[in-house]
Parts: C-alpha cells; structure tokens; sequence
C-alpha cells in the first residue's frame, strides 16, 4: 500500500471531516477510504469517458473530432462553414465490467 502527503485547505478538511462525521465514518481509515475511493472514481472518469464531436451536413457526417477547437479545423481545411452543419456531441461510455446483484468492482 502506497502513503501519500498531501496538502489542502483547512476550509476542505473541515468540510470533509465534517462530512465524515455527519455520515458515521468515524472509524480508523475512513478517511484514506474516502480519499482513495474519490481518487478511483475520478480517475476512471478522466480515463473512460470520452467526449467526440461530429458535424453533420445533409445527413451525413463530414468530420469527426475530440474538441470542438479540432473540429472547427477539419471544418476550415475542408472549406466547409461550420455554421452550415449541425454539431452534435455524443459521450462514449466505457464498455465491458458491469455489476449484477452479487458482482463486486475489480
């Protein structure tokens, strides 16, 4: 298991302390538990979710990109004006691990 030091704010730590508290995490290790579970859970947000952009003109998709900044380019390099397309942004999911009723998060 792995330490690591951080620094925060008081303001933040009495925020979570108290959040803690209010819940009934008051045992030994609540606290790592929470700080590790929030690490877990935004790291798998920043990894899995993707957003895509795609412009679309007369039904049919002209370009793809992950920002609209990337998109707006293809646009411009394919003489295309990005005002006579539609912008549609879709969010990929990750796909595969799910939980049934007994299932337990690897």
């Amino acid at each position: 298991m792995g330490t690591l030091t951080i620094v925060i704010s008081d303001e933040l730590e009495k925020r979570l302390r108290e959040y803690l508290r209010r819940t009934g995490r008051i045992k030994r290790g609540a606290l790592s538990s929470f700080i590790e579970n929030a690490i877990r859970v935004y790291l798998d947000y920043i990894e899995y979710s993707d957003k895509r952009f795609y412009a679309e003109k007369d039904g049919e998709v002209v370009a793809k990109a992950s920002s609209l900044r990337e998109l707006a380019n293809k646009l411009r390099n394919l003489n295309i004006d990005p005002r006579s397309v539609r912008i549609y942004s879709v969010e990929m999911l990750r796909s595969g691990r799910k939980i049934g009723l007994r299932g337990s998060r690897l």
